[in-house]
């Protein structure tokens, strides 16, 4: 199983393709939703993984992707023990602003079993974004969905002049919502 290159492939004619990694199927789903609603002027593809790597036996068929987002609940510490095994899969030309992490589940911080700054420290040691959000409540959920298509739209190279590598300037860290004591 390969590692997952941003490059390798030609991109799609007016699309953008996002990979959204994460252990809890519910919460990409709800997500995927959220987006898919959103009025958008490019074709959006949108692959999930509990993963990676993913299997190389449909490698042919698979588009470009142009942004990898990982979900990551802080009430689980499979969902991040996941996500961080998954980033040895990634090719290191992903972490020039190709890269996300969507931080969930801190609203209740006393069932919270993973640390936000182990999360902080994960996407500052690899130069990622990182999102605060709770997918439960709906405006929120569209609030996220806005972003990731704004941030998609940038790294499918739809945005003339912006590239991905700009992307950590627009979307600054938002202080934080929450606070694990």
């Amino acid at each position: 199983m390969a590692t997952l290159r941003p490059f390798d492939k030609l991109p799609g004619l007016n699309e953008a393709v996002m990979l959204l990694v994460g252990t809890d199927a519910h919460l990409q789903e709800l997500l995927v939703e959220a987006m898919l609603k959103e009025p958008k002027g490019f074709d959006l593809k949108i692959h999930l993984a509990k993963s990676l790597p993913l299997p190389s036996e449909g490698d042919h068929q698979r588009p470009r992707i142009d942004l990898v987002v990982f979900l990551v609940n802080l009430q689980s510490q499979l969902s991040f023990s996941t996500v961080e095994s998954s980033l040895a899969h990634l090719d290191s030309s992903f972490f020039l602003g190709k890269v996300s992490f969507l931080v969930v589940g801190g609203g209740r911080v006393k069932h919270c079993t993973v640390e936000m700054s182990a999360v902080k420290a994960l996407a500052d040691a690899h130069l990622s974004t990182l999102l605060l959000t709770e997918l439960e409540s709906e405006a929120s959920r569209i609030n996220t969905a806005q972003q990731l298509l704004r941030m998609l739209k940038v790294c499918a190279g739809l945005v003339p002049g912006v590239s991905a590598l700009y992307l950590g300037s627009v979307f600054k860290r938002p202080a934080p919502l929450f606070q694990n004591n």
